[in-house]
C-alpha cells in the first residue's frame, strides 16, 4: 500500500517517468507466453550446460560444432549465472523466458535512474520518452542478454564512479570485461574520452580503466591468443543489409548533440559515450539500432528537454499544446527507415514505417519468434530418451539443431555466432548419434541418409523425424575445466565482498598502501 502523501511528496517528473516505466515493463511481461523470441538465449544455455559437464570455464567450445569443436572466446559471467541457475534445478524455457522479460526493464531503470541522479530529473522523464521511441532498440535489448547486462554494469560503474567510489565502479567494469566481448571498450573508452574532456576526473578515470583491465587480462589474453578462429564480423555477415534507421531520433539527436556541444561542461559524458560509440561501426545494426543507440537516446532526451523549456516558457497556449504533442509524437509514432536486403536478392529495398515506438510495438505483439513449443518440445523429449549427455545432435536445419541440442541439453554439430570459425570440417551426420530431419524434407533424400548411415529411426514428430546413428565414427570428448566452479564461486564471493562490506574494502585498502609501500 502506497504511504499516505505518495503522490504529493513525489516529484512529477519522477512520477511520470515511473508510470511509464511500469506500463512498459507490464506490457513486457504480458509478452512471457511467446518467449524465448530470439536464437541467441538458447546458445547462452547450451554454453552453460557445456560448462557444467566440465566442471567450470572451459576454453574449449566442445559442444558445438561437435565433435571437434571451436575455441571459446565469449565471456563467461552470464553463462556461470545460467550454470548456477540450471544446477539448481530451473527449468529451461523458463530461464530463457526470464532473461528475455526481465532484462530491457532492468536497463530502462537503470539508465532512467542514472540521468535522473547525475543529471535531472526532467532529462531523467526525457530520456525515458526517447527509450520508448525505438522498439527496434527495445527489442535487442531481449534478444542480446549479456550486452544488456554489460551495458546496465557500465552504467552502474560511471554511477560508481561519479560518487567516487572507484573500487566499485572498477568492479563493475571488470564484471562488464567478463560479460561482453565488445561492450567493456565502449565504456573503457568513454572514460578515457571522459577523462580528456574533464581534466579533475583525469587521473581517476584512467587509474580506473586500467584497474579494469588488469584484472580482466584472464579474458582478454584468451581472446588475443586466439584472433586467429576469428574469420568474421558485421560487415562480412548478411545482417549489415538489414538495418534500421531512426530518422526523426537522429536529426533530434543531432540537434541535442549541439546543445551539448554548447554546454560541454555539463555534457562530456554524453560527448564521450558518443565518441566512444564508433567502435560498435563493424557491426552496422548494432551500431544504428542497437548498443550504438545509446547516444541518440541521451541527445535525443537532451533535445526533447530544450524544445520543452522553451515551448512551456511562455503564455502562448499554442506553445502548450505543441510541447505535449511532441511527446505523444516520439512515444506512440516514432518513424523508421527499414534498410533490407533478403538473402539472394540482387537489390537493397527500402520501406518507411510511421510507428516504431516501444509502447505500440509491445501492444501489437510485434517482433518475429523462433519458439514454436508445440514443435520443438516432443521432438527434445525424443532425443532426450534415446540419447545421453555424450551423444551428439546433428539437423539439417541450424536453428533446429541449436534449438533442440540446447532444450535436450545435448552437444551439437551445428552451431552459432559464425564469427569463430570451427576447428576443422566434419561429416556431421557420420560424428553425429542423433539425427533430426525436417518432415517437410523429400522422401527420396530421408530415404538416402538413412541408407548411408544405416540411421535408425526411434522417433517422429508432426515436424521432425528422429534418428539415431548406432555406430557414429567420432565420440564426443569433454574438455576439462580450466577453472573449477569453486575457484570461480571463491572470486565472484570476494568482489561482492570489496563491493559491500565496508570493513573489508577498508583491509584491502590498507594491504593495498602497505604493499606498495
Amino acid at each position: 500500500m502506497l504511504r499516505k502523501g505518495y503522490f504529493k511528496n513525489t516529484d512529477p517528473w519522477d512520477l511520470y517517468a515511473r508510470l511509464i516505466l511500469l506500463s512498459l515493463a507490464v506490457l513486457q511481461i504480458s509478452r512471457w507466453p511467446s518467449l524465448p523470441q530470439f536464437l541467441d538465449i538458447y546458445y547462452h544455455l547450451q554454453v552453460a550446460w557445456g560448462f557444467i559437464q566440465a566442471g567450470g570455464y572451459s576454453a574449449w567450445d566442445f559442444w558445438e560444432y561437435a565433435p571437434f569443436g571451436r575455441v571459446h572466446l565469449y565471456p563467461p559471467l552470464f553463462h556461470f549465472l545460467l550454470a548456477g541457475l540450471i544446477k539448481a534445478g530451473f527449468n529451461l524455457v523458463l530461464l530463457a523466458k526470464f532473461f528475455e522479460s526481465v532484462t530491457p526493464v532492468l536497463f530502462l531503470l537503470v539508465l532512467w535512474n542514472f540521468i535522473r541522479k547525475n543529471y535531472s530529473r526532467q532529462l531523467g522523464f526525457f530520456t525515458v520518452i526517447a527509450l520508448g521511441s525505438s522498439f527496434t532498440f527495445h527489442i535487442s535489448l531481449a534478444n542480446h542478454v549479456p550486452s544488456s547486462l554489460a551495458l546496465i554494469l557500465g552504467f552502474l560503474s560511471f554511477g560508481e564512479f561519479f560518487k567516487k567510489r572507484y573500487l566499485r565502479a572498477v568492479i563493475l567494469l571488470v564484471l562488464c570485461f567478463y560479460t561482453h566481448n565488445t561492450v567493456p571498450w565502449f565504456f573503457a573508452l568513454s572514460y578515457i574520452f571522459y577523462a580528456v574532456l574533464e581534466q579533475s576526473v583525469r587521473p581517476a578515470a584512467v587509474k580506473t580503466v586500467m584497474y579494469a583491465i588488469l584484472l580482466a587480462l584472464p579474458i582478454l589474453i584468451v581472446q588475443l591468443l586466439n584472433l586467429r578462429f576469428i574469420h568474421l564480423v558485421g560487415n562480412s555477415m548478411l545482417e549489415k543489409f538489414h538495418l534500421q534507421i531512426k530518422v526523426f531520433d537522429c536529426m533530434l539527436a543531432g540537434f541535442g548533440l549541439f546543445l551539448a556541444s554548447r554546454s560541454i561542461y555539463q555534457y562530456k559524458f554524453f560527448i564521450g559515450l558518443f565518441l566512444s560509440s564508433f567502435i560498435f561501426l563493424p557491426y552496422p545494426a548494432r551500431f544504428l539500432s542497437a548498443e550504438g543507440y545509446i547516444p541518440v537516446v541521451l541527445f535525443s532526451a537532451l533535445a526533447l528537454q530544450f524544445i520543452w523549456q522553451r515551448l512551456t516558457a511562455g503564455g502562448w497556449s499554442l506553445k502548450k499544446l505543441l510541447a505535449p504533442g511532441l511527446i505523444i509524437c516520439v512515444f506512440f509514432i516514432s518513424p523508421v527507415l527499414f534498410v533490407d536486403k533478403p538473402s539472394g536478392a540482387e537489390k537493397i529495398r527500402y520501406r518507411l514505417e510511421l510507428s516504431d515506438a516501444v509502447f505500440t510495438g509491445l501492444c501489437q505483439g510485434r517482433g518475429d519468434s523462433v519458439w514454436y513449443p508445440w514443435a520443438y518440445l516432443p521432438a527434445a523429449g525424443i532425443i532426450s530418451a534415446n540419447s545421453n549427455s555424450q551423444d551428439i545432435v546433428y539437423s539439417e536445419l541450424d536453428v533446429a539443431g541449436l534449438i533442440l541440442s540446447s532444450l535436450a541439453q545435448r552437444a551439437s554439430a551445428n552451431g552459432l555466432l559464425p564469427e569463430t570459425r570451427p576447428d576443422r570440417q566434419a561429416d556431421a551426420f557420420a560424428h553425429s548419434d542423433i539425427i533430426v530431419l525436417p518432415q517437410d524434407l523429400e522422401e527420396e533424400f530421408i530415404s538416402g541418409i538413412s541408407n548411408k548411415y544405416n540411421l535408425i529411426k526411434v522417433g517422429q514428430t508432426e515436424y521432425f523425424s528422429v534418428f539415431r546413428n548406432p555406430a557414429p565414427v567420432l565420440r564426443l570428448k569433454i574438455a576439462k575445466a580450466a577453472i573449477d566452479f569453486w575457484v570461480i564461486t571463491a572470486i565472484i564471493l570476494l568482489l561482492a565482498g570489496l563491493f559491500w562490506n565496508s570493513q573489508l574494502l577498508s583491509l584491502f585498502l590498507s594491504l593495498r598502501h602497505k604493499f606498495r609501500g
